[in-house]
């Protein structure tokens, strides 16, 4: 907020006319008994920033920890540095540059006050040297690993073709019910070939061949067009399938079971007195709903979570959001629609009425993230995204309830 006063105060002692600024800062900021937030500063509300930042009037944006993961603006060019930034954290905020926005001859600039360049050195190494980033990456490589993809015969042309059609509507409709059913239809046709037709290993091989596929693309049409349009179908189509594929324990989470508390007992730490034994209450809410969680679900959490701040523009901290996530699933759990859905269908057809019937849930859980579940019921994208983590196991636990 200060740098904002100091900012326009400079800018008014040079009479500059085309320069301005907008900020981005997450809660409320008192100063001199002055409450201030992000929207009372910028004149508008959070959710439109990325987008009234994306035009001609501003060409500065002020932040602190906001839109360090997940902001994606091509036409950035140029980043002010005043922290410490450390490890993985210092890949994803200087990593906001690193895009081309053509026609222009886009060279960018990082401008660091504080950090040195051996320690973003270190920073990056590690991820550099372990992608597809640790030779060269070139349309060579992606062609071999689409021809790799195609030599298992799992894909169908037609089913990737009417994949494309549904995602990129021309008319840029939602997706219909039925149109969401055939994008699953054609999706899990290819499931089946590979799990039908090829032991674990030829799974895993095919599953690591497409994750390659998919990073290379992705990294790739950052600097290049490809103008190739079947080929970006067929991204879109293994992007896709990569969400259903879980091969031996390589993907997929379960959130059951998080904690159980058994067999305990309270024990005075000042006197001799007896124990006083305890029977187990496993009704007891524990605080923390992250407790428990395996390190490679915390890890997928937080992948999702960014996912979501890239595609919504948001700022959310993995940490608070993980917790809100979790949370998403109990309501769920809680759902008389859903368990009456689930008790009623197989799996597959749970899926179909499962994105249908969750809104009354969400709304439940305004009063706990009003900005996040605002979002899930507004954004069908990224509500099947989130709530597809749990599509599973909500299945599994409510057709076990009584």
């Amino acid at each position: 907020m200060k740098y904002r006063q100091a900012f326009e105060d400079y800018v008014t002692r040079h009479n500059y006319k085309d320069v301005k600024a907008l900020v981005a800062f997450s809660g409320k900021v008192k100063i001199d008994d002055t409450e201030y937030t992000e929207p009372s500063m910028n004149g508008f509300a959070e959710d439109k920033l990325p987008k009234v930042f994306d035009g001609d009037e501003y060409n500065v944006l002020l932040v602190a920890n906001k839109y360090q993961v997940g902001f994606d603006q091509p036409k950035l060019c140029a980043m002010y540095v005043l922290k410490k930034l450390r490890g993985v954290n210092a890949v994803q905020t200087l990593s906001r540059l690193n895009r081309v926005c053509p026609p222009f001859d886009k060279k960018v600039v990082v401008m660091d006050f504080v950090n040195h360049a051996e320690e973003m050195e270190d920073a990056f190494a590690p991820f550099y040297t372990t992608t597809v980033l640790s030779n060269t990456a070139t349309i060579a490589q992606l062609r071999e690993l689409e021809n790799k993809i195609d030599g298992y015969n799992v894909l169908d042309d037609r089913d990737v073709e009417t994949v494309a059609s549904i995602v990129y509507n021309p008319k840029g409709k939602r997706t219909t019910a039925k149109e969401d059913r055939l994008v699953y239809q054609c999706i899990q046709r290819a499931v089946n070939v590979l799990k039908n037709q090829f032991n674990e290993d030829h799974q895993r091989a095919f599953t690591k061949n497409c994750r390659g596929f998919v990073r290379l693309y992705e990294f790739l049409s950052m600097a290049s067009s490809f103008g190739d349009p079947e080929l970006h179908k067929k991204y879109v189509f293994v992007n896709l399938l990569l969400t259903y594929l879980v091969v031996g324990n390589s993907g997929g989470i379960s959130l059951k079971d998080k904690i159980q508390a058994t067999n305990f007992w309270q024990e005075s730490q000042g006197d001799k007195g007896n124990k006083q034994r305890h029977a187990s209450a496993p009704n007891v809410k524990l605080s923390g709903a992250d407790v428990g969680l395996t390190v490679d679900e915390v890890k997928h959490l937080s992948e999702i979570i960014d996912e979501v701040n890239s595609r919504a523009g948001k700022g959310y901290d993995s940490s608070a959001m993980t917790k809100v996530m979790l949370q998403i699933k109990d309501l769920l759990l809680h759902s008389d629609k859903l368990k009456t859905s689930a008790k009623n269908n197989t799996e597959q057809d749970f899926e179909f009425s499962f994105y249908d019937n969750t809104d009354d849930a969400l709304i439940e859980g305004l009063s706990q993230n009003q900005d996040f579940f605002s979002l899930l019921l507004s954004n069908d994208d990224i509500k099947h995204r989130v709530l597809g983590v749990f599509l599973h196991e909500v299945y599994k636990e409510l057709r076990e309830q009584p």
